[in-house]
């Protein structure tokens, strides 16, 4: 038996299905995070960033670029942020 440390498709690979919601847990805090960090730097605030987003989806659907439940599920998770 040889010591074998797993490449990331191998562990993505094993771990259990119900680890989806906890990544898409982390995705929306993530997003919040980033959205946190752009408003306390200037960057971009709340506001600029949800116009921009309705830019974005409104393009998405106007091109059918992304599937249908994707911009839906953007649309949502950018409210969420939002809040």
């Amino acid at each position: 038996m040889t010591n074998h440390t797993p490449s990331r498709a191998e562990a993505a690979t094993n771990e259990d299905s119900t680890a989806l919601p906890q990544r898409v847990a982390a995705l929306e805090l993530l997003v919040q995070n980033l959205v946190f960090v752009l408003d306390a730097q200037g960057a971009m605030d709340a506001d600029a960033f949800g116009r921009w987003m309705e830019t974005a989806i409104g393009r998405m659907v106007a091109t059918c670029c992304v599937p249908a439940g994707t911009v839906a599920a953007l649309g949502a998770l950018t409210a969420q942020v939002a809040q």
